[in-house]
Parts: structure tokens; sequence; C-alpha cells
């Protein structure tokens, strides 16, 4: 076996490894994005994934967080104080709104949230 042959064997090997260690970062970057909040569920955190065709949302919550929910119907415990903290603080601070403006812009998205479950529940009528 020559030189070349050798120096050329060690690039491929080189070439090789690398792609496999870049691979497994890959790998340990999707399973971090999908276990995204691993020190809060070591704290006993809970928490709820949904999503729709191009996006996905994550609520997570302490035990102490769901032990003041007044209403267990639902998966994630205090649902309006979630949904509130979605909502309050969304709109774009460079549009530096009138306060009123922006809470109008609020109200819509609530009033458009209502009409969208009334949409829902006449499908199932």
């Amino acid at each position: 076996m020559t030189y070349c042959q050798t120096n050329h064997s060690l690039t491929e090997t080189a070439d090789r490894f690398e792609q496999e260690q870049m691979f497994e970062e890959d790998v340990r970057a999707v399973l971090t994005m999908l276990r995204p909040n691993r020190r809060e569920r070591l704290m006993g955190w809970q928490e709820h994934r949904t999503g729709g065709a191009h996006f996905r949302a994550t609520v997570s919550w302490s035990p102490e967080f769901a032990d003041e929910s007044v209403d267990e119907r639902f998966t994630v415990p205090r649902m309006v104080d979630v949904l509130e903290a979605v909502l309050i603080g969304s709109v774009r601070s460079e549009l530096e709104l009138p306060l009123h403006e922006e809470f109008d812009l609020y109200r819509g998205v609530v009033r458009e949230l209502y009409k969208r479950v009334n949409d829902t529940q006449s499908c199932y009528e």
C-alpha cells in the first residue's frame, strides 16, 4: 500500500467519523427539541403538547400550579391563566400601539376564539 492510498484511507475514515459525529449531534438536537423541559420534568412538572398544521405549542406547569386549579376537567390546569399569559403581551412591541388598541386586538382574538368554539360545536350537533 502506497502513502497516497494510506492517506486516502485515513481521510475517508476521518470523514466518516465526522459525519457520524454530526449525525449524533443532530439526533441529540432533535431529542432536545422533542423534550425541551427536561429540568422541569425532573422537578415533577407536567406538560401538554398540541399544535396545528404549521405550529407546535407546549405548556408546562409545576405541581403547585396544578394544585391551585379550580377546574380539573381540563388537561391543562388553570386554562384561563394559561391563555391570558399567552395572549397578553403577544402584540409586537415595535408596533408601539396605544394601550386601548393593543387590548382591542386581544379582544378580537378572544371573539374569534369564541366564534370558532361555536362553529366547532355546531359540527357535532
